[in-house]
């Protein structure tokens, strides 16, 4: 590095070294520049110029992780928000398209689905009160499978006819209907009987049943909720 002094004798300026700072002379009047270059070695570098000058001081360098952190953590915090907004955004679009199904003409009540090709003899009755809709599933007791369902309006009564076996009874219940695929919707409440219902045939009459989908005094039918994936 070099840098420029002027001679004080003659004003002569004069590139110094830095391996001249100690034997520095005029070029012009062989005048001493020692004490010129003493005066501040490093400040006259800064003053023609040379940014290295500032590299060398500690504050600098300390400024600059300094500033570095600030610019860091602001990066880091901007980045942290995006994913923050976009959990919510998605949230939002959840909560927006749920139940968009169009909703379904409803059934009338004792509207019959069959599942299996036996002959339907037993009587079956269904009571409901007002205020919900219902799908009755008929479920076999030992293979799970379904048999039949029956749709009852609230505060009808369907009569039908089921095969003869031994079953269990659910029902999935609700206000609005969407369709078998979807029946009440998000707001489908399921239960199931906890009773086994034998529908058969004794030799002198054919055994047959009436539920009451709705409490009553003395009655003796209990029943449990279930989940979506046990209807």
């Amino acid at each position: 590095m070099s840098y420029i002094i002027v001679c004080p004798n003659c004003g002569q300026k004069n590139r110094i070294h830095d391996n001249e700072e100690n034997t520095a002379k005029c070029g012009k009047c062989w005048t001493s520049l020692v004490s010129n270059t003493k005066e501040s070695f490093t400040d006259k570098k800064l003053k023609s110029g040379n940014v290295s000058y500032f590299f060398q001081k500690p504050w600098f360098l300390w400024l600059i992780l300094f500033v570095s952190f600030f610019i860091f953590i602001a990066i880091n915090d901007s980045k942290s928000k995006t994913p923050i907004q976009n959990i919510k955004t998605d949230v939002e679009v959840k909560k927006e398209v749920k139940n968009t199904y169009p909703t379904a003409i409803m059934p009338y009540t004792g509207e019959v689905k069959n599942f299996i090709l036996s002959e339907s003899i037993a009587p079956l009755t269904i009571q409901t009160s007002a205020g919900a809709n219902y799908l009755v599933k008929i479920v076999d007791y030992y293979s799970k499978s379904e048999v039949m369902t029956v749709f009852v309006r609230g505060g009808d009564t369907a009569r039908v006819k089921v095969p003869l076996g031994e079953y269990e009874i659910k029902y999935a219940s609700g206000k609005e209907w969407y369709g078998y695929q979807h029946l009440f919707g998000d707001k489908t409440s399921y239960s199931k009987a906890d009773s086994l219902f034998k529908f058969e045939n004794t030799g002198y009459q054919i055994t047959g049943y009436t539920i009451t989908l709705f409490r009553v005094s003395n009655g003796n039918l209990r029943t449990s909720y279930i989940n979506q994936s046990e209807f």
